[in-house]
């Protein structure tokens, strides 16, 4: 009695098709695959999440989604044979295929996005694409399942969508004008992901393009969000198109007693030898006007990316002074400088005599060697030269700066008087290693020992260093009258070799254990 009265509660319900009896096959398949199904699911989801797999998003809406509503459809229409026009399994069938269609969207976009291509990805595809995309693929399943499981005509529902387009068109003009504008941006394509532009006064990298706005980072790290709408009826600087390098120049004025080639070749040097700056297009040096107070030249360097322009120009202004101290180039002051009495003077600059005297082992050649730097003075003067560069002189240098050159003729002994040089040498495999770390008291360029031979090091100062460089000549006249620490100089340069000798003849077969 309970069971017809059931019985006949169902075919109330489903009309007179219903369902008559169970059908004893679809039930047990069903009572035991659906389960099955789901452990098989939750296993692979586990097993893909532990390993980072991309699938796993795919398969967690396969065993929450995907298969709860296949088995509510498989139950209505084959266990109790619910017919196709029936309401009941129209919504089934409506829930089966918008979960199958989640699964396929989530799949897609973790096939294009996910994993290790996930970033790169991400940055060449805007996000406005990404769901305009999404938005055409959920439309277009949408109609099909509207047609085929309803059996309704599309065409009304279209006409209807289009009346109701056009009142929240005029509704959401402004929203809907950043939308267009973000379209007719993603056509063109005058931009992408990790473009820097100047846009709106802002100078940013391009994060993110979305249906609204554009989103930028500025060089503070600072976000700036831009409506589509201002990129697109505005003019904007790419700073990546149509190469990522970026060429920028700097102006320098030097007083009117430097020869300008004089000039123009310690700034090229400068550009030369500043990392970051690259050799093609090759960075130049013009000279630009001749002003009130001095001759302006202009530098001009390129940089790889737009992230190392400024690291790189800090370097370069930094190494204009040093070489304009170092070359005794004047850089005038266009105003009037005035000291007052409490004013603490500026840092003198040691002599050579004076950086000699802290250190003991070179205190008792100091009078030998100012006296050669006397005599050859004295003997240009009488024959009627122009008097040649000094002996001996102080010098400084930037951090980071290269001071002697590998392959470079020695011509010159340097002392250490402040900071920290590098001896860098290359290794079997022509990676450049620091051989020796030198400090105040230390030496370099054996210009004792091989005079104009090319130099087996390169050094490069860690900090900013001062030097007293003095002329080969000079120092071989000073040294003979102290044999040992003459001996001392070539014993260490002698050292120095054989350990780069060491280094260069050390092999190591690339993919081997050394041990």
């Amino acid at each position: 009695m309970n069971g017809s009265a059931g019985i006949n509660g169902l075919d109330s319900l489903f009309g007179p098709s219903g369902m008559s009896q169970v059908p004893l096959l679809p039930a047990a398949l069903l009572a035991v695959g659906f389960p099955l199904a789901l452990l098989i699911v939750t296993e692979m989801l586990n097993s893909s999440a532990r390993r980072g797999g991309m699938l796993a998003p795919t398969l967690r809406v396969v065993r929450n989604l995907v298969l709860p509503a296949l088995a509510a459809m498989l139950f209505v229409t084959e266990v109790w044979q619910v017919a196709p026009d029936q309401t009941a399994s129209r919504v089934v069938r409506t829930l089966f295929w918008v979960s199958l269609l989640v699964g396929v969207l989530t799949l897609t976009n973790d096939s294009l996005f996910g994993g290790r291509h996930q970033a790169s990805m991400r940055e060449r595809v805007p996000k406005l694409f990404r769901d305009l995309a999404r938005v055409t693929l959920v439309s277009i399943g949408a109609a099909l399942i509207y047609q085929h499981v309803w059996q309704q005509e599309i065409g009304g529902a279209l006409t209807a969508l289009g009346l109701g387009s056009i009142v929240i068109g005029l509704a959401l003009q402004e929203p809907l004008g950043n939308i267009v504008s973000g379209l007719m941006l993603l056509l063109e394509r005058p931009l992408a992901i990790g473009d820097w532009i100047i846009a709106d006064g802002t100078t940013g990298k391009v994060i993110e393009i979305n249906w609204r706005s554009v989103h930028i980072e500025s060089i503070l790290h600072e976000m700036r969000i831009i409506p589509n709408v201002v990129l697109y009826k505005t003019s904007f600087s790419n700073l990546s198109r149509p190469t990522a390098s970026r060429t920028d120049t700097y102006d320098v004025g030097f007083s009117y007693d430097h020869p300008p080639n004089d000039v123009k070749r310690a700034m090229l040097d400068i550009l030369r030898s500043t990392p970051g700056v690259i050799a093609d297009p090759a960075p130049e040096v013009h000279t630009l006007n001749y002003g009130d107070f001095s001759i302006t030249y202009r530098m001009y360097f390129t940089v790889a990316r737009h992230e190392d322009l400024l690291p790189v120009r800090d370097a370069i202004l930094s190494r204009v002074w040093y070489v304009a101290k170092r070359e005794s180039l004047q850089i005038p002051f266009p105003i009037q400088m005035q000291y007052r009495p409490y004013e603490s003077p500026s840092p003198r600059q040691p002599g050579v005599a004076e950086v000699l005297d802290r250190f003991p082992r070179y205190r008792h050649v100091r009078d030998a060697m100012l006296e050669s730097i006397a005599s050859n003075q004295a003997a240009a003067a009488a024959a009627g030269h122009a008097a040649p560069p000094p002996d001996a002189r102080i010098v400084t240098y930037a951090a980071g700066e290269e001071i002697h050159g590998r392959g470079a003729p020695v011509d010159r002994f340097a002392l250490v008087a402040e900071g920290h040089v590098d001896l860098l040498t290359l290794d079997s495999e022509g990676a450049e290693i620091v051989v020796a770390s030198l400090g105040p008291g230390d030496f370099h360029g054996d210009a004792t020992v091989s005079a104009g031979r090319p130099s087996d090091f390169r050094v490069v100062a860690r900090t900013d260093v001062v030097e007293v460089s003095i002329d080969a000549r000079t120092v071989a006249n000073w040294l003979q009258g102290s044999s040992g620490l003459a001996a001392e100089i070539g014993d260490t340069y002698v050292q120095r070799r054989k350990e780069a000798q060491r280094h260069r003849q050390r092999s190591v077969p690339r993919g081997s254990d050394p041990n």
